[in-house]
């Protein structure tokens, strides 16, 4: 499997955003971030990347993705990874929900919008970037179960 080509860091403006995110601290919990973050997010979006119509997704259990939006007229699923230092990235649960939503729904993009507070930045993959994350098997549990039932 071919690694993820990484796009690299963009710069945004987070000067209406310093209050915000000067409340930030290195324990705050990830989804107090990821909560903070969403009206950044949504900025980054629309007037750095082109989306148009990002609304926030549904509050539905296991839901995927953060917000739906639409890039040059392609609906898109986009998921929000924000921290203050690093760039995060879904789990694997995540990821495969990701994947069978775009098997199930006939032209659906995704795009993975990661932000670094610290430092103003963000890098953003865009569907075809995302695809190695869909394909290949699921990690075998069998070696897993028996290094805990050995341990019993």
């Amino acid at each position: 499997m071919k690694a993820l080509k990484k796009p690299q860091p963009k710069k945004f403006s987070s000067q209406k955003y310093n209050k915000l995110i000067s409340k930030l601290r290195k324990n705050t919990p990830g989804r107090v971030i990821e909560k903070s973050c969403e009206r950044i997010a949504i900025d980054i979006l629309r007037n750095y990347e082109g989306f148009k119509k990002v609304k926030k997704g549904p509050d539905f259990t296991g839901t995927p993705f953060d917000f739906f939006g639409f890039k040059d007229g392609e609906p898109y699923i986009i998921e929000i990874k924000c921290s203050l230092k690093t760039f995060n990235t879904p789990g694997e649960t995540q990821k495969r929900r990701m994947g069978e939503l775009l098997r199930k729904v006939n032209g659906l993009k995704v795009a993975l919008l990661q932000i670094k507070l610290s430092k103003s930045e963000y890098r953003i993959f865009y569907h075809a970037d995302l695809q190695v994350l869909f394909k290949g098997k699921e990690a075998p549990i069998k070696p897993i179960v028996e290094w805990v039932r050995k341990r019993l």
